[in-house]
């Protein structure tokens, strides 16, 4: 799917007057069906094993391109292979068993060459392992502050290990999330929401549960916060400004429920609470990392590193057709980040935070994440 196409394409996203709640608001069972809504993802015929299989996919590319950091010379074709999916890239068995998974054809299409190109940068970089990083010389930058952080920087102070990684959160699992289970396509009137199938529930069941697997959750978040993933993980550093964690896991559970129920009406409005805050999130991970890199200007590792955490979780946004940022906006951060990450200053990356939490209506609270 093209970016362009994103922004055509139709949503089922119904807002709601404040008495639609995901119970009856009166007497009339048929417009507002009453039904039990449980405190967690507890519901039956539910599967979002693929999700979780892309999730450790990421995870274990990750972890390899990581070992650049201490000085190890990363191959690129065992990046793209892992990409891909193909011959048996993985240290989990299961993953290389699971021929059907993979996270470039989940990949949003115009973001596949440029990842790819990143693999290859990641690679080169590490050709220089036994070299300083400084600016115009790949190699292993150490952090003045704290010598045991040692990340991979290229010629440009640019981590591309934390590109790659926020990068594909958003181009794989943020993008499936919001344009393709959250959309009429998946969960609209005309998917069947009668057959069930075992272990799966109906179809509109399992393209609400998969999405739910993207969030990387366990089912009982918030109470339990052990093992978070990508997104979720993520919600819970920003959850004490912004309330994400209860918000996006409520709208999460309520939608499900409402399906089960055959509440459309309560599904299109925990629709549009999950899309909403899942971009809203996305937004606040950039300015957190943003801050980050701010307030480590004097020590290049840190500052390469938040910036290059802060670039991918940018390149997340551009993902959601019906996004709040233009793209004016998101080229005004872009050139403010810049692409020599020594010379990026501290009114850069303040005036890009500014505009991404003008674009989101986060000015408020923006210096506490």
């Amino acid at each position: 799917m093209t970016l362009s196409a994103l922004k055509n394409k139709a949503y089922a996203v119904v807002g709601l007057a404040a008495c639609i709640a995901f119970s009856s608001c009166s007497d009339d069972k048929e417009n507002n069906p009453s039904y039990n809504v449980p405190a967690t993802y507890n519901f039956a015929n539910v599967d979002y094993s693929g999700q979780e299989a892309r999730i450790a996919m990421l995870g274990e590319m990750d972890t390899y391109i990581k070992t650049g950091n201490n000085g190890a010379v990363l191959d690129a074709q065992k990046i793209k292979n892992m990409y891909a999916n193909a011959n048996a890239p993985f240290a989990n068995a299961s993953l290389n068993e699971a021929t059907t998974k993979q996270l470039k054809n989940k990949t949003i299409s115009t973001a596949v060459t440029e990842f790819e190109g990143f693999f290859d940068k990641v690679a080169t970089a590490s050709q220089s392992a036994n070299a300083v990083a400084s600016n115009g010389t790949a190699g292993i930058s150490t952090s003045s502050t704290d010598p045991t952080k040692k990340y991979l920087l290229d010629a440009n102070g640019v981590e591309y290990g934390q590109v790659i990684s926020k990068g594909l959160m958003g181009a794989v699992f943020y993008f499936q999330t919001v344009e393709g289970y959250l959309t009429a396509e998946k969960i609209g009137p005309t998917v069947d929401n009668t057959t069930v199938v075992p272990g799966e529930g109906t179809k509109m069941e399992h393209h609400w549960d998969e999405a739910f697997g993207y969030f990387g959750a366990p089912k009982d978040f918030p109470a339990n916060k052990s093992g978070l993933k990508y997104w979720a993980n993520y919600s819970n550093k920003v959850d004490a400004v912004l309330g994400t964690n209860k918000a996006i896991m409520d709208a999460f559970i309520k939608g499900r429920a409402a399906i089960s129920a055959k509440d459309m009406a309560g599904k299109d409005a925990a629709t549009t609470t999950v899309r909403a805050e899942l971009e809203k999130l996305v937004a606040a991970s950039a300015i957190l990392e943003l801050n980050a890199a701010n307030k480590n200007m004097g020590d290049q590792t840190l500052k390469s590193h938040y910036l290059s955490e802060a670039l991918g979780f940018v390149m997340s946004l551009k993902y959601k057709g019906d996004r709040k940022i233009t793209d004016a906006q998101l080229a005004q951060v872009m050139t403010k980040i810049g692409t020599n990450f020594y010379n990026t200053s501290s009114t850069d990356i303040a005036a890009a935070a500014d505009i991404i939490a003008t674009a989101y209506n986060l000015n408020n609270v923006k210096g506490q994440l």
